[in-house]
């Protein structure tokens, strides 16, 4: 981000190419279809682009950008509302067959996850997908989004009731 405020292009390149995969899974996770997420990716360093002046150095940079990205998919889940369309949900779930297992089955099964996602409020669809499909601890979560660690613990504890209320339902 130095490098950027002086006016270096370069660092621009370098935070793209250390950031863009993980946020792009994140959006993903949050608007549901993986070109869209990539468009608001691209958004979301073009807007870090325009505005590296008003960065902080005092704080962490994944906290503005992810900060920065999750306004963006909010603006877009508010556009869907205003413009509904068919949209299919695509996630970082392993379409591959787990070892001796039928193809249909594994179909199936993330099919009923994903529905049972697709039920769940943005945040709580969130945290879920950062934390069991992205792996991030707790402490990572709560400093992507800006939130309080207890926040996070409570806040996941609740969305994966709801996501097992909803799966248990559609299954």
């Amino acid at each position: 981000m130095r490098a950027l405020g002086a006016g270096e292009s370069h660092g621009l390149t370098e935070l793209v190419r250390r950031h863009q995969q993980p946020l792009v899974g994140y959006l993903t996770g949050i608007v549901h279809d993986a070109e869209r997420a990539r468009d608001l990716c691209q958004e979301a360093f073009l807007r870090v682009y325009r505005h590296s002046g008003a960065y902080r150095p005092s704080s962490r940079f994944t906290t503005w950008l992810y900060h920065i990205a999750r306004n963006l998919a909010r603006d877009e889940l508010r556009a869907r509302k205003r413009r509904p369309t068919l949209a299919f949900p695509e996630h970082g779930l392993d379409a591959t067959p787990a070892e001796g297992r039928c193809v249909a089955k594994d179909v199936e099964q993330r099919e009923l996850v994903l529905a049972a996602l697709a039920q769940l409020s943005p945040r709580d669809r969130q945290l879920v997908v950062l934390r069991d499909l992205e792996g991030l601890s707790y402490e990572e979560i709560a400093e992507r989004l800006g939130v309080r660690l207890g926040t996070v613990k409570s806040g996941l504890n609740r969305a994966r009731s709801r996501f097992a209320a909803s799966y248990a339902a559609t299954s």
